[in-house]
């Protein structure tokens, strides 16, 4: 229980602080590209695009939490017991890693819609090492649990939990290639009267910041759940 509220009020703080951020820009007052120009036209098909997969990629790990829950609570007992076990401690670190990339991000899309793509570099490349580093804590949590002795392939709880992280490690290291080539593009040399490059850019941070949190809250919900039995 009490790990369950310590990660509900993280998850609170951590969309508190983005909101903050989002809100220091006065995205009310900002004079942008009227409708009909090319801005809209690059910018709202991927966008839609983001968000429906986002919804297809919230509906799979519902899924899978469902089936975690209904395998918790086997009541037939019919499969093989299922066998808790502690959750190495690792996992907290890798969580706050993944608050601060996500952060890193967030503030790289303040200094796209500021045109500071010094700025978007410094921290996209900040938030590309922190991901890196989540992924590798999920890789050594692993070997943890396994070093133990007690837990491989045929406890279930172990396999839930290596189907869970990796699944969800699978999704950043695909957000990871479109980090990469938005970082890439950045660094090019950008004509500031290239309005549409600008745009197209700053559309790809957007979207890259966009994942990375809808991934923090997923990962946010799993490290609650996993943590809860």
């Amino acid at each position: 229980m009490f790990t369950a509220m310590t990660i509900a009020l993280l998850t609170a703080i951590t969309a508190w602080w983005l909101l903050v951020q989002r809100l220091r820009e006065k995205p009310w007052t900002k004079q942008g590209v009227v409708p009909t120009s090319q801005e809209t036209v690059f910018t709202s098909a991927p966008k839609v695009g983001l968000w429906v997969f986002l919804a297809v990629v919230s509906s799979l790990f519902g899924l899978f939490a469902s089936a975690y829950m209904m395998r918790v609570h086997d009541a037939h007992g019919e499969l093989t017991s299922w066998a808790p076990f502690a959750k190495p401690s690792i996992l907290w670190i890798n969580t706050t890693v993944l608050v601060l990339a996500s952060g890193a991000m967030q503030i790289a899309r303040n200094r796209g819609d500021r045109d500071d793509f010094g700025g978007v570099r410094v921290y996209f490349g900040v938030a590309a090492v922190l991901t890196v580093l989540f992924l590798a804590g999920q890789v050594f949590a692993w070997e943890l649990i396994k070093a133990s002795g007690n837990y491989g392939p045929g406890n279930p709880a172990y396999s839930f939990f290596i189907l869970l992280t990796a699944v969800h490690g699978l999704h950043l290291v695909g957000g990871m290639f479109v980090l990469v080539r938005t970082i890439t593009r950045v660094w090019r040399p950008i004509d500031k009267l290239a309005v549409v490059t600008r745009s197209r850019i700053r559309m790809s941070v957007q979207l890259c910041t966009t994942y990375w949190h809808w991934l923090l809250l997923i990962w946010l919900g799993l490290f609650a759940l996993l943590s809860s039995t």
